[in-house]
């Protein structure tokens, strides 16, 4: 590097012929690890030269890992190296999930002369509003499994004693949060420490926010509508535009490579597919110019669920989509209909030592918690256990007379009050099926001290007992509520352990221990009419 300390790097190559094509990818997660071999050797196999590096301060490699600082000048340094070598054609996509996307997206703006295609997979754009404070709200488990993960071994938190060691409300529940580095590990993590001391989106987090702006080669993202990025993928993928080729492809799935494996409370085999094969079309049209179907296929493939299909689109959001409200009604109904000037707000109480489990929903941690105590499943789950809870509030509409298309992005707006000077608001909207089943959709967070920035540049507490409003941005959605389901809407304050629980103190969220009981009132009247917009898809 140009610092002088030098990345491992496995290299992967065909048994003859050159020099090759060369993919190249990143990870944290010890590149000798089965599944980074199996990788290597399947493009090699397939005439490409495939490179695996530790990035820098992880295994193998020298130097002092400090989580995103150093990655973009490291993989534009292994270009350079890479594309010197013999058995590399000066012709270099790049390949990674998770950080491994985060990578190339901080590669991209650097502007490497060999780079010719890209394809970041199942990451966020920004790091504060959409990644680790996630609508100001902290994400508890992938915050700490990651800076565990990148300060330890990946065996702590994904074998089989993680349920004893990290993975139980010993540490889940410890207060204060900025202590649990050296609960988990027993030791500081100075990047840890770090993000505590940045609980606003400000400069420290915007210099690493993705640029979608500046790609100029082919890219090829993929997501799925139950990882926390999807809306990241999307948004890019609009800001990117026709100038360069630019796909997505959104599934019924979370944040593993494995589809096949993703399960949940409904059907989803219809969307199976094998993600390895639409990377290697593309690595083969831009990597080889080989005449295939890449150009021809449709820029976003979806997946939508209820009719179970997958669909080819142009751009996002959808042409012709009507955003169309549905309000919180007296007696938990849900319609198209504005509220009434005498309806009553509807109340619960929120209790941090009793917050409401993560049952399903859109999360990226199931393969680092699938050793937990209780794993944190994503996916489409059945909510009726959660329903059931005095603490959560549910809307629901009248039987559907005919199929609803809805596709593309969802906000909330929800006008409520609260005993407390901090608390958080969670919506989910579901799927009721005849059968009864709530079938979890999407979902969305706000924080209250966030509910006056754009993105959580700046925070302001409560005053305890006025109204006030909330916009929460939720995951986009791509479903067809067929005829005789029905459309829930639920509202809670905690989802534990995804996210962190408010304490209600308004206090540092890092250092506070003390925890406030927080009385919460739901409004719904034509002075505050609460509602959820969702976006209809016009006739096709």
């Amino acid at each position: 590097m140009r610092d002088g300390i030098s990345l491992s790097a496995d290299v992967y190559l065909p048994l003859s012929g050159g020099p090759h094509p060369t993919i190249y990818q990143w990870t944290p997660y010890e590149s000798t690890r089965e599944r980074f071999v199996g990788w290597g050797v399947w493009f090699a196999q397939r005439g490409y030269a495939a490179i695996v590096s530790d990035v820098r301060g992880r295994y193998e490699s020298e130097g002092e890992f400090v989580a995103w600082e150093k990655d973009g000048p490291d993989a534009h340094d292994s270009l350079t190296w890479a594309a010197g070598e013999a058995w590399c054609n000066g012709r270099i996509g790049t390949w990674g999930r998770s950080y491994g996307a985060l990578v190339q997206w901080q590669l991209m703006h650097l502007g490497h002369p060999n780079l010719a295609c890209i394809a970041p997979q199942v990451i966020h754009d920004d790091y504060f509003w959409d990644g680790y404070f996630t609508g100001g709200a902290f994400q508890l488990a992938l915050t700490l499994g990651a800076a565990t993960l990148w300060s330890s071994s990946i065996g702590l938190i994904t074998g089989p004693s993680a349920r004893d060691l990290m993975l139980n409300d010993r540490i889940w529940r410890h207060l204060p949060l900025i202590e649990l580095d050296e609960v988990a590990i027993g030791r500081r993590v100075g990047y840890w420490r770090e993000w505590w001391e940045h609980q606003e989106n400000d400069a420290y987090w915007q210099q690493f926010r993705h640029r979608p702006e500046t790609v100029t080669v082919p890219i090829f993202q993929q997501g799925g509508w139950f990882d926390p990025y999807s809306g990241s993928h999307l948004r890019s993928f609009a800001a990117i535009g026709s100038g360069v080729p630019n796909r997505v492809l959104m599934g019924p799935w979370s944040h593993e490579e494995e589809v096949e494996s993703f399960r949940a409370d409904v059907d989803l085999s219809a969307g199976v597919t094998v993600i390895r094969d639409h990377e290697l079309a593309f690595y083969d049209r831009y990597l080889r110019d080989e005449g295939n179907d890449w150009e021809e296929r449709a820029p976003l493939e979806l997946f939508v669920l209820g009719r179970n299909e997958w669909r080819g689109e142009t751009e996002w959001p959808l042409a012709g989509t009507e955003l169309t409200p549905f309000f919180l009604r007296r007696g938990g109904r849900l319609d198209r209909d504005v509220p009434r000037s005498d309806e009553p707000a509807d109340r619960y109480t929120y209790d941090p030592e009793d917050p409401v489990p993560t049952i399903g929903g859109v999360n990226s941690v199931l393969t680092m918690t699938q050793g937990a105590a209780q794993p944190i499943l994503p996916g489409p789950w059945d909510q009726r256990a959660l329903e059931a809870r005095g603490d959560v509030l549910s809307y629901t509409s009248d039987e559907l007379d005919r199929d609803l298309e809805v596709i593309g992005p969802v906000e909330m707006v929800l006008f409520a009050a609260s005993s407390a000077k901090d608390t958080d608001f969670i919506v989910r909207v579901c799927d009721v099926y005849p059968d009864g089943r709530s079938i979890f959709l999407t979902e969305g967070i706000l924080r209250a001290r966030y509910r006056n920035s754009e993105a959580g540049e700046s925070t302001e507490l409560l005053e305890p007992g006025e109204v006030a409003e909330y916009r929460i941005c939720c995951y986009p959605l791509a479903n067809v509520f067929e005829r005789g389901h029905r459309i829930r809407l639920d509202v809670t304050s905690s989802s534990f352990p995804r996210f962190s629980r408010n304490l209600g103190s308004g206090e540092d969220v890092g250092t506070s221990t003390r925890i406030v009981v927080a009385h919460q009132a739901v409004l719904h009247t034509d002075v505050y009419p609460s509602h959820v917009v969702l976006p209809v898809a016009g006739p096709r």
